[in-house]
Formats: C-alpha cells, sequence, structure tokens
C-alpha cells in the first residue's frame, strides 16, 4: 500500500488516508476488528482496536519505534506495573508501526488527580513509586542509550530549546551559570538503570474507583532510555505532583529515600535534570503552578516546582 504525501508526516498527520492505513495493518496481520478509532492525543499516530489492541505509526523525526519495543520488551515481568504486551510490529511504506495489547483502564486528568484525597494520591504515587523502583533494579542489558552523550547534548542545545518554549529572559540569562554552579551535583558514573522516561497522566491507566483509583497499566515507551535513575521523577514531578512538596516526599521516601536524603542537594539535582529534560519546557511547567509562576526567577522555579524542603 503506497500512503500519500508521505513526505511531510505533520501535514498529513489528521489526514484520513491513515485510517485506511490502520485497516490495511491489521488486515495484513490477520486480526480481525469491529470497531477502531483514532487516539486525540500524541506525537504519533494513534488507533484504538475493540478496546484489544493499540496500533502506533511513528513519527519518523525520532527513534520512537526502537526505544519503545526495546522497552517493553525488557519491562515485561521486571515491575509490577502492568505494560503492554507486543502484538507484532512491521513498516508500512517506510513508517514503522508497533501493535500492542490494549490494557484495561482510563485515563485520569490533572483536574480529577487534584480533586482526589491526599491518601488516594499518596497511594498512587506510593505505587508508581515502588513499580519504578523495581524496574529500576534490573540490569539494563540489550538497552543501548549513551546517557553521558544525551547529557552532553541536552547542555549545549538547552539555551535554543528552553527559547523555542518561550522561557522568559531571566531564565535564559541564568541557566549557564545555573549549570555551572551546580552540575557537580549530578553524578559523574551513575549506575545505568532502565527508565521509562515519560511516567505522567497521559501515559498511565487508572482503575474506575472514583476514590481510591489505583494504577492499571503504563504505556508509551517511546522515550524510555538507561542512565540516572533520578531523570525518572522529573515528568512525575513537574507534569503530577508539581509544587506538591508533601507528596513529593511521600513519593521520594516510597522510592527508599532517607529523610536525611530528601534536602537541598536533591532539590537542585531535580531541578537541573528538570532543565535537561528531553522533552523540557520550564514556561509549561510554570504555567501549571499557577498565574504569575511564569514571571518566577530561576532560583524561583525551582523553590516552587520543587518544593518538598
Amino acid at each position: 500500500m503506497k500512503i500519500p504525501l508521505v513526505n511531510d508526516f505533520e501535514e498529513t498527520f489528521d489526514d484520513p488516508v491513515w485510517t485506511a492505513a490502520a485497516k490495511y495493518i491489521f488486515h495484513s496481520h490477520g486480526i480481525k476488528f469491529k470497531e477502531l478509532r483514532r487516539a486525540e492525543h500524541g506525537e504519533n499516530i494513534v488507533f484504538l482496536i475493540d478496546d484489544a489492541f493499540v496500533l502506533k505509526i511513528y513519527t519518523p523525526k525520532k527513534n520512537g519505534p526502537i526505544r519503545e519495543e526495546t522497552g517493553l520488551k525488557f519491562a515485561k515481568g521486571r515491575t509490577p506495573l502492568p505494560v503492554p504486551h507486543i502484538v507484532d510490529a512491521g513498516n508500512l511504506d517506510g513508517f514503522d508501526y508497533l501493535i500492542t495489547d490494549h490494557l484495561k483502564g482510563r485515563m485520569m486528568s490533572r483536574p480529577e488527580w487534584l480533586s482526589l484525597s491526599h491518601g488516594a494520591q499518596i497511594a498512587i504515587l506510593t505505587q508508581l513509586a515502588i513499580g519504578l523502583k523495581e524496574l529500576h533494579s534490573h540490569q539494563p542489558a540489550g538497552i543501548h542509550f549513551d546517557w553521558y552523550e544525551f547529557i552532553e547534548i541536552q547542555v549545549e542545545s538547552v539555551i535554543d530549546r528552553q527559547r523555542e518554549a518561550g522561557g522568559n529572559p531571566e531564565w535564559l540569562e541564568s541557566i549557564p551559570k545555573y549549570l555551572d554552579e551546580h552540575m557537580h551535583l549530578l553524578p559523574k558514573h551513575p549506575p545505568d538503570v532502565f527508565m521509562h522516561g515519560d511516567v505522567h497522566f497521559c501515559n498511565l491507566l487508572f482503575t474506575d474507583d472514583a476514590e481510591r483509583p489505583v494504577v492499571s497499566g503504563l504505556f508509551d515507551f517511546a522515550d524510555s532510555l538507561k542512565g540516572c535513575y533520578e531523570y525518572e521523577f522529573v515528568a512525575i514531578g513537574v507534569l503530577m505532583m508539581q509544587g506538591q512538596g508533601d507528596l513529593q516526599q511521600e513519593f521520594f521516601r516510597a522510592y527508599g529515600y532517607r529523610d536525611a536524603d530528601i534536602d537541598i542537594g536533591l532539590r537542585r539535582r531535580m531541578m537541573l535534570l528538570t532543565i535537561l529534560y528531553e522533552h523540557s519546557s520550564l514556561k509549561r511547567y510554570a504555567a501549571r503552578l499557577g498565574p504569575g509562576a511564569e514571571n518566577l526567577t530561576l532560583d524561583e522555579l525551582e523553590r516552587a516546582i520543587w518544593n518538598f524542603i
């Protein structure tokens, strides 16, 4: 099958040709279905099929297919958090795709999260901390990722990336000095661990219990990597529990930190990793804190996001 306009993935992203492509893929793999619907979010093209399968057709701009397939194979059975099972994979006219089973559960919005009781929030974060701790405990054999090269690239491109994301002038001016003063806090030779890399509401499923939901699925491993395990906490910190210092403390404790280790050194390391995060947008993280946060200084933003001390 030929997909029209393949020269520009972004321009054809919403074209109905992808529905035809999805049907073709499933027929070619001998998978029968009744209903096929397009997922609304994400940088890749995702279809949900009969609540039984998920098809992801990847943007050609990234190496997501390799990272996801390798990550899913590694994570299966190595964490109590449910992860998808790979059904099949392939390539259609130059576009890589992956078929997985569909995990049971529903997504949670941030307003719903904020409406949960303090105890229910702690229970979810504890479940995540324990599940990630177990995932991180396994030797990442077969995971090919250069953490040092990754950090070097992030440092070199940080100003351009934050400027493109709309970062305020004070942040852009302060970041080089901040990195110079604090980069030594990141371990020079951290134990390599496998990480999902993007744990937040859009990549989690939950049970239907309105008062005490639990995590029923962790998916989308297209940003998986290996390196310093504290990098795993960035997405959780800035997209789930940002500005909620008491919850941050409970998360770190559940992961295994002693109270004495939940200190300013940890806060600085988390801010460093937040700045260098693969998808970092300080403006977006500030906006989630509330009105006026986009005008905070870099030091103030650190204390506002990571306010566990």
